[in-house]
């Protein structure tokens, strides 16, 4: 779970895939795939959704499933509120995950990241226009998280001048 998670959701269930595969492990006698802990992660969200029970999603945002939970959300009457980060290229992301390996951490192969990279800037631009309220930060940089732009759609405010990667979630 990311340093944003913890501080901004303390209140809320977050349902975060990496954490439940370690979970699923951790309790399970057989190697628990990736694919199971998404399948329960997905099945916990729509439990909280029929209950009416807010919650956050922890997603490298990189596929469809997640643009297809926001949506069932707001069709539930949800508020869909986005806090998405951003890097400036992936080989930020690349090496922040070699850090994280060498201290214990899961490894994610390179070309995934590669691939995943525009895929996840791409998806933000198509859930930006769900969002109820968006805050999106760069963390490029050692000073960590930056807010970069917050509002709704329609009503965007973004920080001048924009990190270059900005440019492919802009709606």
């Amino acid at each position: 779970m990311t340093t944003l998670a913890r501080t901004k959701f303390q209140e809320l269930p977050i349902l975060d895939p990496d954490a439940m595969a370690r979970s699923l492990q951790a309790t399970s006698d057989n190697n628990t795939s990736d694919i199971e802990a998404g399948k329960k992660v997905l099945r916990d969200a729509e439990d909280l959704i029929r209950a009416q029970q807010s919650f956050a999603v922890e997603t490298t945002l990189s596929g469809s499933t997640y643009l297809k939970m926001a949506l069932r959300a707001k069709e539930a009457g949800f508020a869909v509120v986005v806090f998405f980060v951003g890097t400036t290229s992936v080989e930020i992301n690349l090496a922040r995950v070699r850090a994280r390996v060498k201290l214990g951490g899961h490894d994610v192969p390179e070309k995934d990241q590669r691939r995943r990279y525009p895929r996840t800037l791409a998806n933000m631009r198509r859930l930006l226009p769900l969002a109820d309220l968006a805050f999106i930060y760069d963390n490029s940089t050692e000073r960590g998280h930056t807010l970069v732009g917050v509002g709704s759609v329609g009503a965007m405010q973004w920080v001048e001048p924009a990190p270059e990667w900005v440019e492919n979630v802009r709606s």
